[in-house]
């Protein structure tokens, strides 16, 4: 086989994404894989997400990477390479290219996954985001603002403003006592209270009164008794 000069690493991220030119039957053939993954594991009775991803692990790498690929073979041919009869495997033509991987900043990875949306900031510097209310800042009142954010997890969001600094806006947590609609009384909602608040508390009140005069009493007679035997 004569030297594959033009595809590289580049053109294949990752083994299982390796990148082909004529993708008819690409994605098919992956789901089919998956398919037999699903069927085997399911044999398997894996009961965690560990335990799946440790086997989807192998399966890829002692099944899928391990058989020849039509796709790579259709790119090759598109170029008028001549490939081997017995094809090539995904992991052939990764292990092939000895350049260096290059790895990406994790902060860069990150904010490729944010969402991002715009918002109008207002007079208190706030703004509502996903039903909830977001503290910014006041400096930045009635400007229009880019807020990026994961959604798995909102409880600190980015908020960038032209000729400002980005800056980090915080969900703002409203307690019970800051609630805006008040209790509603009970004789308002038309349930049958079951009992008496009111004189329940007098009862109890009244027990520990009388509880403490009958040990007064009690201690007064203990007296008496033992002067009768000075």
């Amino acid at each position: 086989m004569r030297n594959l000069g033009r595809p590289s690493r580049s053109d294949f991220v990752q083994p299982l994404l390796c990148k082909d030119l004529h993708n008819k039957g690409k994605i098919e053939k992956f789901h089919q894989k998956v398919d037999q993954f699903m069927a085997e594991i399911r044999a398997a009775h894996v009961h965690s997400v560990e335990e799946l991803n440790r086997r989807w692990k192998i399966f890829l790498e002692q099944e899928y990477q391990k058989e020849a690929h039509a796709g790579i073979k259709e790119y090759y041919e598109s170029y008028g390479v001549s490939v081997p009869a017995r094809g090539i495997t995904p992991e052939q033509e990764w292990m092939r290219d000895t350049r260096g991987l290059v790895f990406m900043d994790v902060s860069v990875v990150a904010e490729a996954f944010l969402h991002h949306e715009t918002r109008r900031i207002d007079e208190a510097g706030c703004f509502s985001l996903r039903g909830s209310r977001y503290e910014a800042s006041a400096a930045l009142a009635n400007m229009e603002a880019e807020i990026a954010y994961d959604p798995m997890d909102m409880k600190t969001v980015t908020v960038r403003c032209r000729g400002a600094e980005p800056l980090e806006a915080h969900r703002m947590e409203i307690g019970a006592f800051s609630s805006k609609v008040p209790p509603v009384p009970m004789g308002m909602t038309g349930n049958v209270p079951e009992t008496s608040r009111l004189l329940d508390a007098l009862e109890k009140k009244y027990k520990e009164d009388h509880g403490q005069m009958a040990r007064a009493l009690s201690f007064g007679e203990y007296g008496k008794e033992a002067g009768r035997h000075v």
